[in-house]
């Protein structure tokens, strides 16, 4: 008898505690991009590997927030806005064969964003290398001819 109950109090135990009260459990790359975004952490690398320079004081007043296909960065520093649209997509780049002879392909994820400052009516373009997207946490980089980017985000 006490097995039974025991099963029953796990069994429902193990139902109520998967349910998610902010969102289903399992989102698209499209639906944890949505809502506000901040800096936590940016830095600088430069080609030679050598240097790694902490750039967050750049981007501390800088917040994300998307909502849809639709992106808008703002400085709250400078008052600066850009504003417009972006879109996923992934690039193979190449792969290898596993140990049971099954050939895994190798998938990089990226972002490309498209804005426009509305005050100059400059136009941007960013091309975000996805290195981590989880309900709450943005890692993603951006490569210059000079050395890259290295970005983590935090949902607000």
């Amino acid at each position: 008898m006490r097995y039974i109950l025991l099963s029953i109090l796990s069994i429902s135990l193990l139902f109520t505690s998967c349910t998610k009260d902010n969102g289903p459990l399992i989102m698209t790359p499209l639906e944890k991009m949505q809502g506000e975004w901040f800096y936590s952490k940016a830095c600088f690398i430069n080609n030679h590997g050598f240097n790694r320079d902490n750039v967050i004081a750049d981007f501390v007043d800088c917040r994300v927030i998307v909502s849809g296909n639709f992106i808008t960065m703002e400085n709250l520093r400078t008052g600066q806005v850009l504003e417009g649209d972006f879109e996923f997509y992934s690039a193979s780049t190449g792969g290898y064969w596993d140990d049971d002879g099954s050939y895994i392909e190798d998938i990089e994820r990226f972002i490309n964003v498209v804005v426009t400052d509305t005050y100059t009516s400059e136009q941007f373009v960013y091309d975000w290398q996805v290195n981590l997207l989880t309900r709450n946490k943005l890692h993603f980089g951006e490569y210059y001819s000079d050395g890259n980017y290295a970005f983590k985000m935090r949902k607000l």
